[in-house]
C-alpha cells in the first residue's frame, strides 16, 4: 500500500474551511467540491469546520481552488 492509499484509508488529512456559511462560500463549495443541493444544509451547519477528509494528494487541488474563490481554508493533518 502506498502513502496516498494509506492516507485515504486513514482519512489522515482534513480540508478545513474557516469561513461561515455565506452565500459565496456555499456557492464555492458546491462548485469546487460538487456538494449536492440536498447536502448543502449539512455542510452549512458544519461551517466553519471540516468539509472533507482523505489523502493530502486528493484534497490539495480542492484547497487551492477554494482559496482562489476567496474561501479561507487550510489542509491539516488529522490528529488521531
Amino acid at each position: 500500500m502506498n502513502q496516498d492509499q494509506r492516507e485515504r484509508a486513514q482519512q489522515a488529512w482534513e480540508l478545513v474551511v474557516h469561513d461561515g456559511a455565506s452565500r459565496a462560500v456555499l456557492a464555492a463549495l458546491r462548485r469546487v467540491l460538487r456538494v449536492k443541493r440536498g447536502e448543502i444544509a449539512r455542510v452549512s451547519a458544519a461551517l466553519p469546520g471540516v468539509v472533507r477528509r482523505g489523502a493530502r494528494a486528493d484534497l490539495a487541488e480542492s484547497e487551492a481552488r477554494l482559496r482562489e474563490a476567496g474561501v479561507h481554508c487550510e489542509l491539516r493533518r488529522r490528529s488521531v
